[in-house]
């Protein structure tokens, strides 16, 4: 029977395969298909219902009640080539595989009235801030190169990580000045997802075909504080805020088998849970009454991402690579944003246009090669906004790519490499690249008429 840190490594190596390998960013940009647009460069300008995502203070800019609903659809291209064992006798065929996912990301209510003479304005929103979703299936064949190599073989995989951690938020933001806002947001997390992966290779090492299956349910739970401040003038606004680290508690629930190991199931937790805290700063500048130009910034402590599954100090590990702080090759990263947005009045109506693009390092690395990914993006959006009703349409173009190491074969995946004579893991490395279309439409309906809303509440709450 194995230890529960053991079953705690385990799920975490299987978990890292996506996150650490970066198939899934976990960068904290907010929602918004406006925002988007602009290159998510929006902790500045944040004046509409999705601002207390990008930074709450940007909250005391609504005159009226709002109402927003986000959707997104992407479609990711992920490609594995040039992958050799380490030892280089054997090399990899490419490995193509494809993903699409559509989900609702971002819903809130937002309400501005005054208190003591003061601007105020409190929301409450859920969001899908991470969307756990990625897939790697298809076949590589193992090709000798040379002849200490074993003989050609096909490897199946069929791996997918499922699920989501969503938040509900309370917001709040005040005006103190003509020109100075604060603003704070509480949120709760609640997260589950399973990782399943499953292995074959044919002919195999101990039997005509060797298989390894696993699979892994996550649950995560946790609270968070976020803080923002709003300086605006005529012509220039800038914004700060701040995402504080988040502790939370983390259970593992693991099931394996395979041909080469005996089966096993167990549990653990709840163990610590450390997600860092990030820090974003932006700047809008209009230099013509339809024009804005916005830059935003944004420092992810990285490091600062730990598991930790043992009372004794020194204990933690990285959550990307699962290794100790002292040996991780996690990185802190700065992510930069720039984008623009030209407003065309048609017929009493806005037209808008916008264009955004970013550079968003994430801060896993492979902890052999040492080799990060640094996602670049490039956005284009339009709309059509009226006096209640604001319809804005995004599109992001994001791709990266880099040098990692893996495990493919189940003789790998199960760790018995070396009871087999072969070479120490992991078993190859090469590099992979990802491209993926993102589409986000935005719905924020503002209530012009209070008048009826309160008719509304009355209705159905008394009066």
């Amino acid at each position: 029977m194995r230890r529960p840190g053991a079953v705690l490594a385990a799920a975490l190596v299987t978990t890292a395969t996506a996150a650490g390998g970066q198939d899934i960013s976990l960068n904290r940009p907010g929602s918004g298909a406006r925002a988007a647009g602009m290159g998510n460069a929006f902790i500045a300008v944040s004046d509409d219902g999705t601002a207390a995502s990008w930074n709450p203070a940007g909250l005391s800019q609504l005159r009226k009640p709002e109402f927003s609903l986000v959707h997104t659809t992407s479609h990711r291209d992920s490609t594995f080539e040039g992958y050799r064992t380490r030892d280089e006798s054997a090399a990899f065929t490419t490995l193509p595989t494809a993903s699409t996912i559509a989900d609702l990301e971002f819903a809130s209510a937002a309400v501005p009235f005054s208190v003591a003479g003061r601007p105020v304005t409190l929301q409450v929103g859920w969001r899908r801030l991470y969307q756990l979703a990625s897939r790697i299936e298809g076949d590589t064949r193992r090709v000798p190169v040379s002849s200490s190599s074993r003989p050609e073989s096909i490897i199946r995989i069929d791996s997918a990580t499922d699920g989501s951690i969503d938040v509900w938020s309370l917001a709040g933001a005040v005006r103190f000045t003509s020109r100075l806002a604060l603003g704070w947001s509480v949120d709760l997390y609640r997260g589950d997802w399973e990782d399943r992966a499953n292995t074959s290779e044919d002919p195999g090492v101990l039997g005509p075909t060797d298989f390894a299956s696993v699979r892994i349910s996550n649950r995560v739970s946790g609270n968070g504080l976020n803080l923002g401040l709003l300086l605006t003038y005529p012509s220039l606004r800038l914004g700060v805020v701040y995402h504080g680290a988040l502790g939370s508690d983390y259970w593992v629930t693991q099931s394996s088998w395979s041909s080469l190991t005996q089966p096993f199931d167990g549990s653990f937790g709840p163990v610590a849970l450390h997600f860092p805290r990030s820090i974003g700063l932006g700047a809008a500048w209009r230099p013509k009454p339809l024009l804005q130009l916005a830059l935003d910034v944004t420092y992810d402590e990285w490091t600062q991402f730990l598991v930790d599954s043992t009372p004794e100090p020194g204990g933690a590990v990285s959550g990307f690579d699962n290794l100790p702080p002292d040996l991780s090759a996690t990185r802190n990263t700065f992510t930069a944003n720039a984008g623009l947005e030209k407003l065309f009045p048609v017929s009493g109506k806005v037209v808008p246009l916008r264009l955004g693009a970013s550079r968003e390092p994430q801060g896993g690395r492979d902890p052999l090669l040492r080799d990060g990914l640094d996602y670049l993006i490039l956005a284009a959006g339009t709309g059509l906004n009226t006096n209640s009703v604001k319809l804005d349409i995004a599109v992001e173009y994001r791709w990266g790519s880099y040098r990692n190491s893996t495990n493919l074969s189940p003789v790998y995946r199960v760790g018995r490499a070396e009871d087999f004579g072969l070479p120490p893991p992991p078993e190859a490395q090469g590099a992979t690249s990802h491209r993926e279309w993102r589409l986000k439409v935005s719905v924020i309906y503002r209530v012009t008429d209070t008048g009826k809303l309160k008719d509304v509440l009355k209705k159905v709450f008394g009066s």
